[in-house]
This record gives structure tokens, C-alpha cells and sequence, in this order.
């Protein structure tokens, strides 16, 4: 369908055939509900960037991580298509020992891209 001896194609634009939609024209969705997902730590540097952030610099990269793979459960309300703006989280934190806690703005935050496979359900085997 889309080799150069297709005469409808060669004769019309992409735009015109319905075959390419310009970028500004697309709205993104999710191709399906995620109703939960696990998540891993699949490189180093992501792993020590959130150890950081939870455990702190001496203690960042557990050993184990290069052993096995670590995963845990992520939050499926955070996943949304491109071009959703961004909100930076907010909760209560302790900025200090002797303080209480504060409600407000994270302070440190990682960015990530994420890719995915979805698992439907199996079939009989053979």
C-alpha cells in the first residue's frame, strides 16, 4: 500500500490520502485503562538518582540491584500521553529534625522515560 507504485498515493498527499496527520492536528490518548503496573529500576543511573532521593547519597544504589531485577508498584495515576502538562507533586515533608512537618511543593524530582508492553490475557497452549 505504501510503495511508490501506488498511483492514488503518488497522486495525493500524504495529508490528502488520511495516511499522515500533521503533529498539530493529533490529540495523544491512552490506548487502553492501566489499572496498575509494575515498574523497575532498570538503569543504574535512575536507580541512584531516586536511591538518592529516599536513602540518601552514601546509601543510593542498594547492592542487590546489580544482581537482580528490582521492581515495585508504580502509581497508575501518573501515567498520561505526551503532551499532558506536568504537575510537580506535593505532600508533607520535614525539612528539618526539629521542625514539624510542611505541606508542600516537592523539592526534588526525577523525570524518566517509560516504555511498555501490554499483557492480555494468554491463550491454550500449542
Amino acid at each position: 500500500f505504501l510503495s511508490s507504485e501506488n498511483k492514488d498515493l503518488n497522486a495525493k498527499s500524504a495529508e490528502e490520502t488520511g495516511l499522515l496527520v500533521p503533529l498539530a492536528k493529533v490529540k495523544m490518548h491512552l490506548p487502553a485503562r492501566i489499572g496498575d503496573y509494575t515498574d523497575f529500576f532498570s538503569s543504574r543511573y535512575h536507580a541512584t538518582n531516586c536511591g538518592i532521593m529516599f536513602r540518601g547519597k552514601e546509601n543510593a544504589l542498594q547492592p542487590n540491584w546489580v544482581h537482580l531485577p528490582v521492581g515495585y508498584h508504580g502509581r497508575a495515576s501518573s501515567i498520561v500521553p505526551s503532551g499532558t502538562p506536568v504537575i510537580r507533586p506535593r505532600g508533607q515533608m520535614r525539612p528539618a529534625e526539629d521542625k514539624p512537618p510542611v505541606f508542600g511543593t516537592c523539592k526534588l524530582m526525577d523525570f524518566e522515560l517509560e516504555m511498555a508492553a501490554f499483557v492480555g490475557p494468554g491463550n491454550n497452549l500449542g
